[in-house]
């Protein structure tokens, strides 16, 4: 009887440790099969703006060349700061992506001090698109040229509406003051569809944001200065002239990359899985469908600009170490 309880006992035990080993099996991930499920994105800006419109362009051939679907989910607040928090909380089993743009989320990084950390928690794997920052006003206002802006901004401030305080376009309004001596008052709407509204309507003066953001409303508005150095997009943003041609002033020059994140854990974990993910990108970007989509959504195929992850990580240190040039301008201490 003593033999018989003492095997049960070693049976149990081998048992035991099987299902335990089994459990473990299950619950790890099948890095073999990656990915074994649909891909999340987390956007850090609302619904129905242009980063919504590239995304759906760029996943409906993504999902081509990667073998599934994706869905996103939008979390605007705290100038993008809310879907960061947000995504570096998630698995960091390369199933969660974050759609942003590098410029003004980087300067949400610097001037807020979130508690996510950068290049540690998340990497650029690639960008796709070069957006330039541009001032407009709307074709019935009484304001119609930049010369025009900055006149009445010495008489007086000049209300300017931009979807975030930390924006490149905001900041490139305010060197922009400082060189002219006009007075600007940036207002910040949460969001490019109501900063949009406020300048159509009549609510602000002017509008500041990217270039790509406002091609829907061409036949209503004026584009009265490209922050640049020169105007490539000379056809679509009306001959846009940048602050040397129109006023004599050179400042730098400010724009947008909407771009790819993932957890840094995942790339540096699975490098296999993470070469997998970049390459797919790599090759839906240079699908000529993509050109097609971006059509679809309205936005222009002259912005397409790829940027590796050594590209977009570079771009996110110079953005930094801009925002840190100019953090007393962008917290209205100066």
């Amino acid at each position: 009887m003593g033999k018989q309880g003492a095997m049960i006992k070693k049976i149990a035990r081998i048992t035991c440790l099987l299902m335990t080993l089994l459990l473990v099996f299950i619950s790890a991930p099948c890095w073999a099969d990656y990915p074994s499920k649909n891909m999340s994105i987390i956007v850090p800006t609302g619904e129905g703006g242009a980063m919504d419109r590239v995304i759906r362009a760029v996943t409906n051939v993504w999902r081509d060349h990667l073998g599934v679907n994706f869905q996103s989910t939008f979390h605007p607040g705290a100038s993008g700061e809310v879907g960061y928090m947000f995504f570096c909380k998630r698995p960091a089993d390369g199933h969660t992506l974050l759609a942003g743009n590098i410029a003004p989320e980087m300067m949400m990084y610097v001037l807020q001090e979130p508690d996510f950390k950068f290049p540690d928690d998340f990497v650029y794997f690639a960008s796709m698109d070069s957006d330039p920052a541009v001032l407009w006003v709307r074709k019935n206002g009484p304001i119609q040229s930049i010369q025009d802006l900055v006149a009445e901004g010495k008489k007086r401030p000049v209300n300017i509406a931009t979807s975030r305080f930390p924006h490149p376009s905001t900041l490139a309004v305010l060197l922009l003051g400082e060189a002219t001596g006009a007075q600007f008052n940036i207002i910040p709407y949460g969001g490019g569809n109501p900063a949009r509204t406020a300048g159509l309507t009549g609510e602000v003066d002017a509008v500041t944001t990217f270039l790509s953001s406002s091609l829907d409303f061409t036949s209503e508005i004026n584009f009265i200065v490209m922050f640049q150095n020169e105007n490539k997009w000379k056809d679509i943003s009306q001959h846009a002239p940048t602050p040397q041609e129109a006023l004599g002033v050179t400042i730098p020059e400010f724009g947008g990359n909407r771009a790819w994140a993932v957890s840094r854990e995942f790339k540096d974990k699975n490098p296999a899985e993470y070469e997998k993910l970049v390459s797919s990108f790599k090759s839906a970007f240079e699908d000529p469908k993509l050109q097609e989509e971006w059509k679809k959504v309205g936005m222009d195929p002259q912005f397409l600009e790829f940027r590796d992850e050594e590209e977009s990580t570079k771009l996110a240190f110079e953005i930094i170490e801009t925002a840190k040039k100019y953090q007393e301008i962008l917290k209205g201490k100066k």
